[in-house]
């Protein structure tokens, strides 16, 4: 049987989300083979993902009411931040989907503390669980050592992550990467740049690996190039006989045809 290959998208919905999001994953993976992801991944989950409950966790700790919380998370400071607005919100529907498995009734005073109690234990298991629900391999050469989420001694939680090396060919093994399948690379930049109406996203894509690219080996690169290069990435390293598994078909139908992998997605 093959294994599967978690993406971004599934591996987060798999550890993080309530159990009726996490079926819908568990029903894409092909039956009796091992779950993998990667460092890649790893790393873009606590860069963005992550990175978004740390936020809501703090807010929490800060404001007076849930009222004002559920106010911030729809609007204010996260207009402009669609993802990280996602995220919010879909954590404050797996807690409220936790009250009604409890069967206990909280009055809204008594749901913030209760909030920040979840969240926090949500936060810190999670980062434990993404590693143990699948195998993490890492052909990119990327991070080993990212930092697990941590209460500072003045109550907040961060997770310090080394971004401020992402660009730095000393510091991954993104440029080796690139030097050994500057073909397939390429190929993938040319596919996405001649489809029909590719979106914001994909057209970043297209400029970032162009980029990494068009550079001379060794050289440093911008970080974010990088991450916009990220489902590229991601699709290249899963391992030719594996299935990837992902909800993002749009993005990952293109990339899986042209290095030739499985894909199989869900909603």
């Amino acid at each position: 049987m093959p294994d599967a290959f978690l993406e971004s998208s599934a591996l987060i919905e798999l550890v993080f989300r309530h159990r009726e999001v996490q079926r819908k994953v568990e029903s894409a993976c092909p039956l009796g083979g091992r779950r993998l992801t990667s460092r890649y991944v790893l790393f873009e989950i606590a860069r963005g993902y992550l990175l978004s409950l740390l936020v809501l966790q703090n807010k929490a700790r800060a404001v007076g009411g849930l009222r004002e919380l559920r106010q911030y998370m729809h609007s204010g400071q996260q207009l402009f931040k669609t993802c990280r607005r996602e995220t919010m919100l879909a954590a404050y529907e797996d807690f409220l989907a936790h009250l009604e498995a409890l069967g206990i009734a909280f009055t809204e005073e008594q749901r913030l503390p209760h909030f920040r109690g979840w969240l926090s234990q949500h936060v810190r298991h999670g980062w434990r669980r993404l590693t143990r629900v699948a195998e993490a391999i890492n052909p990119v050469g990327c991070r080993e050592d990212i930092p697990a989420p941590a209460q500072k001694a003045n109550g907040l939680y961060e997770q310090p992550l080394p971004t401020q090396e992402c660009g730095l060919p000393t510091a991954c093994g993104l440029d080796r990467c690139l030097s050994s399948y500057h073909a397939d690379f390429k190929a993938a930049a040319e596919a996405l740049a001649a489809l029909e109406s590719p979106d914001a996203e994909t057209q970043r894509r297209v400029v970032a690996v162009r980029s990494l690219l068009a550079r001379n080996a060794g050289a440093d690169f911008a970080g974010k190039h990088c991450w916009s290069s990220g489902d590229a990435i991601i699709c290249h390293e899963a391992p030719v006989d594996a299935t990837i598994v992902t909800k993002n078909r749009k993005h990952f139908e293109p990339l899986c045809a042209v290095f030739g992998r499985t894909l199989s997605t869900y909603v």
